[in-house]
């Protein structure tokens, strides 16, 4: 199977283990040197995820420049920690990137309640910055 790229944008997803099944790809990269147009339609309801309040703040943007997602937990319901793993998970992309942290945005999906397993969450952008 073949994928076509955009120009001026690079993808990477890997496996770092925050899913339960070993093996599936958990957590992506979703990089646009140059920058990128960013708007975001957002849930109404009052209660919504770390990296929903992260992304609000930041979009619309002009200048976009990575966006880092994970599956396997939604870091939702998980309160001032939640919104500290954000931003971590945004600068940690950021760095791997070459931009500033306030040029990613965040996307997590899975598990409510639970909180990020960091540490995997860090190697796993190495990963796919590599």
């Amino acid at each position: 199977m073949s994928v076509a790229i955009p120009l001026g944008f690079e993808f990477a997803g890997v496996s770092c283990g925050i899913k339960q099944a070993a093996g599936k790809e958990d957590i992506s990269l979703v990089v646009c040197r140059g920058g990128a147009v960013a708007a975001g339609v957002y849930t109404q309801n009052r209660i919504f995820a770390a990296p929903v309040a992260l992304d609000r703040q930041r979009t619309p943007s002009a200048d976009i420049r990575v966006v880092v997602t994970n599956s396997g937990n939604a870091n939702a319901c998980t309160g001032e920690r939640g919104m500290r793993d954000a931003h971590e998970m945004a600068r940690l992309a950021a760095a791997a990137c070459g931009a500033p942290a306030e040029k990613a945005l965040v996307m997590s999906t899975g598990v409510i309640g639970e909180f990020l397993p960091m540490e995997k969450v860090a190697a796993g952008i190495a990963a796919a910055a590599g």
